[in-house]
C-alpha cells in the first residue's frame, strides 16, 4: 500500500483498505496485489489535490472601493477570498501565493487607501 503510495508521488495521505475475509486464503503475495490494487482504484476515484503554504492578509477599504475589489479579487486566480467583514469598514480575509505583488496591486486598485496588516499562512488547494 505504501508502495503504491509513494509511487504515485502521494505525501501526507493515509490509506486503510478493510479485507473481510471469505474464506480464501490469498496468501502473501495474494494480499500484497490485492491491497495494493484496492489503493490504486481509490487513487484513481479521489484524484488529487496539491496544497501550498500562502501568506494570509487582512486588507480594510471604505466602502466605496469594496464591490469593485471584491470583484477583481475573486477573479485572482493567486488569492484565496475567506470572507468578508462589514463594520466602520470593510475588512478582506484572504490568502495570497506573493504578498508583496498584492499588497502593490491593492495599492494601484485603490489609490494607496488600502490598510494590509499580515494575518499568518494559510493551506491552499491548488
Amino acid at each position: 500500500m505504501l508502495e503504491v503510495l509513494r509511487g504515485r508521488g502521494f505525501t501526507e495521505v493515509l490509506a486503510v483498505v478493510t479485507r473481510y475475509f471469505g474464506g480464501v486464503k490469498l496468501g502473501a503475495g495474494g494480499l500484497v496485489r490485492a491491497y495494493g490494487g484496492a489503493v490504486s482504484a481509490a487513487l484513481d476515484a479521489a484524484g488529487a489535490v496539491e496544497l501550498a503554504w500562502w501568506t494570509r492578509l487582512s486588507v480594510r477599504v471604505d466602502y466605496g472601493s469594496a464591490g469593485s475589489l471584491e470583484g477583481l479579487l475573486r477573479l485572482r486566480e493567486d488569492v484565496r477570498l475567506w470572507g468578508v467583514s462589514f463594520g466602520s469598514e470593510v475588512v478582506f480575509d484572504l490568502a495570497c501565493a506573493d504578498a508583496e505583488l498584492l499588497v502593490g496591486w491593492l495599492a494601484g486598485q485603490t489609490a494607496g487607501a488600502a490598510v494590509v496588516e499580515p494575518a499568518g499562512r494559510s493551506r491552499v488547494e491548488l
